[in-house]
Protein backbone atom coordinates (compact mmCIF):
# COMPACT_ATOMS: atom_id res chain seq x y z
CA UNK A 1 0.00 0.00 0.00
CA UNK A 2 2.90 2.37 0.72
CA UNK A 3 3.68 2.72 -2.99
CA UNK A 4 0.16 4.03 -3.70
CA UNK A 5 -0.14 6.64 -0.93
CA UNK A 6 0.92 9.52 -3.20
CA UNK A 7 -1.87 8.58 -5.62
CA UNK A 8 -4.43 8.23 -2.81
CA UNK A 9 -3.52 11.73 -1.57
CA UNK A 10 -4.86 12.99 -4.93
CA UNK A 11 -8.07 10.96 -4.62
CA UNK A 12 -11.10 13.22 -3.95
CA UNK A 13 -12.38 10.70 -1.39
CA UNK A 14 -9.42 11.60 0.83
CA UNK A 15 -9.43 15.39 0.39
CA UNK A 16 -8.14 16.97 3.59
CA UNK A 17 -6.24 13.84 4.64
CA UNK A 18 -2.47 13.36 4.73
CA UNK A 19 -0.59 10.11 4.02
CA UNK A 20 -0.61 8.91 7.62
CA UNK A 21 -4.32 9.59 8.01
CA UNK A 22 -5.12 7.72 4.79
CA UNK A 23 -2.93 4.82 5.88
CA UNK A 24 -4.71 4.66 9.26
CA UNK A 25 -8.12 4.70 7.59
CA UNK A 26 -7.19 1.82 5.29
CA UNK A 27 -5.70 -0.23 8.13
CA UNK A 28 -9.20 -0.38 9.60
CA UNK A 29 -10.98 -1.26 6.38
CA UNK A 30 -11.66 -4.40 4.40
CA UNK A 31 -10.02 -3.77 1.04
CA UNK A 32 -8.12 -5.52 -1.72
CA UNK A 33 -5.91 -4.43 -4.61
CA UNK A 34 -6.75 -6.08 -7.94
CA UNK A 35 -5.11 -5.99 -11.36
CA UNK A 36 -7.05 -6.03 -14.63
CA UNK A 37 -6.03 -6.34 -18.27
CA UNK A 38 -7.42 -4.17 -21.05
CA UNK A 39 -11.14 -4.88 -21.67
CA UNK A 40 -11.51 -6.92 -18.46
CA UNK A 41 -14.75 -6.44 -16.55
CA UNK A 42 -14.25 -4.86 -13.12
CA UNK A 43 -17.99 -4.79 -12.36
CA UNK A 44 -20.65 -6.50 -14.46
CA UNK A 45 -24.21 -5.30 -14.99
CA UNK A 46 -25.70 -8.67 -14.03
CA UNK A 47 -23.84 -8.94 -10.71
CA UNK A 48 -24.26 -7.02 -7.42
CA UNK A 49 -21.76 -4.25 -6.74
CA UNK A 50 -20.38 -4.50 -3.21
CA UNK A 51 -17.20 -2.46 -3.63
CA UNK A 52 -16.22 1.16 -4.01
CA UNK A 53 -13.25 1.44 -6.39
CA UNK A 54 -10.29 3.80 -6.56
CA UNK A 55 -8.09 3.73 -9.67
CA UNK A 56 -4.43 3.38 -8.70
CA UNK A 57 -3.16 2.79 -12.25
CA UNK A 58 -4.80 2.96 -15.68
CA UNK A 59 -8.27 4.12 -16.70
CA UNK A 60 -11.79 2.69 -16.86
CA UNK A 61 -15.07 3.25 -18.65
CA UNK A 62 -18.56 2.92 -17.21
CA UNK A 63 -21.14 1.77 -19.75
CA UNK A 64 -24.91 1.67 -19.53
CA UNK A 65 -26.41 -1.41 -21.22
CA UNK A 66 -29.68 -0.81 -23.07
CA UNK A 67 -32.44 -3.37 -23.64
CA UNK A 68 -31.75 -3.09 -27.38
CA UNK A 69 -28.34 -4.65 -26.80
CA UNK A 70 -26.51 -1.38 -27.44
CA UNK A 71 -24.53 0.47 -24.80
CA UNK A 72 -23.82 4.10 -23.95
CA UNK A 73 -20.56 5.25 -22.43
CA UNK A 74 -21.45 7.20 -19.30
CA UNK A 75 -18.17 8.01 -17.57
CA UNK A 76 -14.48 7.78 -18.33
CA UNK A 77 -12.31 7.74 -15.20
CA UNK A 78 -8.56 7.84 -14.70
CA UNK A 79 -5.92 7.47 -11.98
CA UNK A 80 -6.94 8.54 -8.43
CA UNK A 81 -10.65 8.82 -9.34
CA UNK A 82 -13.47 6.98 -7.57
CA UNK A 83 -16.24 4.79 -9.03
CA UNK A 84 -19.03 2.55 -7.81
CA UNK A 85 -19.95 4.67 -4.79
CA UNK A 86 -23.60 5.19 -5.65
CA UNK A 87 -24.10 1.48 -6.37
CA UNK A 88 -22.57 0.52 -3.02
CA UNK A 89 -25.28 2.48 -1.20
CA UNK A 90 -28.12 1.36 -3.45
CA UNK A 91 -30.57 -1.36 -2.43
CA UNK A 92 -30.77 -2.54 -6.05
CA UNK A 93 -29.27 -6.03 -6.31
CA UNK A 94 -27.99 -5.51 -9.88
CA UNK A 95 -27.82 -2.58 -12.29
CA UNK A 96 -27.38 -1.89 -16.00
CA UNK A 97 -23.78 -0.70 -15.73
CA UNK A 98 -20.58 -2.43 -16.75
CA UNK A 99 -17.23 -1.10 -15.54
CA UNK A 100 -14.47 -2.02 -18.00
CA UNK A 101 -10.69 -1.55 -17.93
CA UNK A 102 -9.62 0.60 -20.89
CA UNK A 103 -5.98 -0.41 -20.34
CA UNK A 104 -4.01 -2.32 -17.73
CA UNK A 105 -5.50 -1.22 -14.40
CA UNK A 106 -4.70 -1.52 -10.72
CA UNK A 107 -7.77 -0.92 -8.58
CA UNK A 108 -8.24 -0.51 -4.84
CA UNK A 109 -11.60 -2.05 -3.90
CA UNK A 110 -13.13 -1.19 -0.52
CA UNK A 111 -15.99 -3.39 0.69
CA UNK A 112 -19.33 -1.64 1.17
CA UNK A 113 -19.43 -2.56 4.87
CA UNK A 114 -16.11 -0.80 5.43
CA UNK A 115 -17.24 2.21 3.39
CA UNK A 116 -20.30 2.59 5.64
CA UNK A 117 -18.16 2.30 8.77
CA UNK A 118 -15.75 4.96 7.47
CA UNK A 119 -18.58 7.38 6.75
CA UNK A 120 -20.05 7.02 10.24
CA UNK A 121 -16.65 7.56 11.88
CA UNK A 122 -15.09 10.22 9.63
CA UNK A 123 -17.05 13.38 8.82
CA UNK A 124 -14.38 14.61 6.36
CA UNK A 125 -14.64 11.51 4.17
CA UNK A 126 -18.44 11.55 4.51
CA UNK A 127 -18.48 15.13 3.20
CA UNK A 128 -16.10 14.18 0.38
CA UNK A 129 -18.26 11.30 -0.83
CA UNK A 130 -21.41 13.45 -0.77
CA UNK A 131 -19.52 15.99 -2.88
CA UNK A 132 -18.49 13.21 -5.27
CA UNK A 133 -22.09 12.07 -5.66
CA UNK A 134 -23.21 15.64 -6.34
CA UNK A 135 -20.57 16.07 -9.07
CA UNK A 136 -21.56 12.78 -10.71
CA UNK A 137 -25.20 13.88 -10.80
CA UNK A 138 -24.12 17.10 -12.52
CA UNK A 139 -22.03 15.06 -14.98
CA UNK A 140 -25.02 12.83 -15.74
CA UNK A 141 -27.13 15.92 -16.37
CA UNK A 142 -24.47 17.14 -18.80
CA UNK A 143 -24.54 13.75 -20.50
CA UNK A 144 -28.32 13.96 -20.90
CA UNK A 145 -27.93 17.46 -22.34
CA UNK A 146 -25.29 16.15 -24.76
CA UNK A 147 -27.62 13.42 -26.04
CA UNK A 148 -30.41 15.98 -26.52
CA UNK A 149 -28.52 17.28 -29.57
CA UNK A 150 -29.35 15.39 -32.73
CA UNK A 151 -26.39 16.09 -35.05
CA UNK A 152 -22.79 14.96 -34.57
CA UNK A 153 -21.56 18.52 -35.17
CA UNK A 154 -23.77 19.78 -32.34
CA UNK A 155 -22.47 17.08 -29.98
CA UNK A 156 -18.87 17.96 -30.80
CA UNK A 157 -19.55 21.67 -30.34
CA UNK A 158 -21.23 20.99 -27.01
CA UNK A 159 -18.29 18.87 -25.80
CA UNK A 160 -15.71 21.47 -26.82
CA UNK A 161 -17.63 24.39 -25.32
CA UNK A 162 -18.23 22.49 -22.09
CA UNK A 163 -14.49 21.83 -21.81
CA UNK A 164 -13.37 25.41 -22.40
CA UNK A 165 -16.03 26.77 -20.03
CA UNK A 166 -14.97 24.30 -17.33
CA UNK A 167 -11.21 24.81 -17.77
CA UNK A 168 -11.11 28.40 -19.10
CA UNK A 169 -8.76 27.32 -21.88
CA UNK A 170 -9.03 27.60 -25.66
CA UNK A 171 -6.53 24.78 -26.23
CA UNK A 172 -7.83 21.32 -25.34
CA UNK A 173 -5.62 18.33 -24.57
CA UNK A 174 -7.83 15.28 -24.94
CA UNK A 175 -7.35 13.00 -21.89
CA UNK A 176 -8.27 9.98 -24.02
CA UNK A 177 -8.12 8.75 -27.61
CA UNK A 178 -10.44 9.91 -30.37
CA UNK A 179 -11.89 6.40 -30.32
CA UNK A 180 -12.83 6.87 -26.66
CA UNK A 181 -14.23 10.33 -27.43
CA UNK A 182 -16.31 8.85 -30.27
CA UNK A 183 -17.68 6.22 -27.87
CA UNK A 184 -18.47 8.99 -25.38
CA UNK A 185 -20.46 10.79 -28.09
CA UNK A 186 -22.02 7.47 -29.15
CA UNK A 187 -20.77 7.80 -32.74
CA UNK A 188 -18.21 5.94 -34.85
CA UNK A 189 -14.58 7.06 -34.86
CA UNK A 190 -14.69 7.69 -38.62
CA UNK A 191 -17.74 9.93 -38.22
CA UNK A 192 -16.04 11.91 -35.47
CA UNK A 193 -12.88 12.34 -37.58
CA UNK A 194 -14.93 13.48 -40.58
CA UNK A 195 -16.83 16.08 -38.55
CA UNK A 196 -13.65 17.34 -36.87
CA UNK A 197 -12.07 17.79 -40.32
CA UNK A 198 -15.16 19.71 -41.46
CA UNK A 199 -14.92 22.03 -38.45
CA UNK A 200 -11.21 22.46 -39.16
CA UNK A 201 -11.85 23.25 -42.83
CA UNK A 202 -14.36 25.91 -41.72
CA UNK A 203 -11.68 27.54 -39.58
CA UNK A 204 -13.52 26.85 -36.32
CA UNK A 205 -10.92 24.56 -34.77
CA UNK A 206 -7.40 23.32 -35.41
CA UNK A 207 -6.75 19.62 -34.75
CA UNK A 208 -3.31 18.14 -34.11
CA UNK A 209 -3.53 14.57 -32.76
CA UNK A 210 -4.96 14.94 -29.21
CA UNK A 211 -4.64 18.74 -29.20
CA UNK A 212 -7.60 20.84 -30.33
CA UNK A 213 -7.31 24.62 -30.54
CA UNK A 214 -10.52 26.64 -30.60
CA UNK A 215 -10.15 29.29 -33.33
CA UNK A 216 -13.71 30.61 -33.40
CA UNK A 217 -15.76 30.05 -30.25
CA UNK A 218 -18.63 32.17 -31.57
CA UNK A 219 -19.21 29.76 -34.45
CA UNK A 220 -19.36 26.85 -32.01
CA UNK A 221 -22.03 28.76 -30.08
CA UNK A 222 -23.92 29.35 -33.35
CA UNK A 223 -23.87 25.59 -34.09
CA UNK A 224 -25.66 25.01 -30.77
CA UNK A 225 -28.09 27.84 -31.40
CA UNK A 226 -26.78 29.83 -28.45
CA UNK A 227 -26.32 32.94 -30.63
Amino acid sequence: MEEYLNILCKCPLFNGKDKNEIKNVLLKTQYKICHYKKNDFIFRADLPCIYLGIILEGSIEIQNNLESGKFINIFYKKQSEVFGGALVFSNISTCNFDVIAKEHCTILLIHQKSVSEILFKDSTIASNIINLFAKEILMLNKKIELFSYSSIKEKIAYSLLHYIKSNNKSIIQLPYSKKAWAEHLNVSRSTLSRELKALSDEGIIDVNNKTIKILNREKLEIILGNI
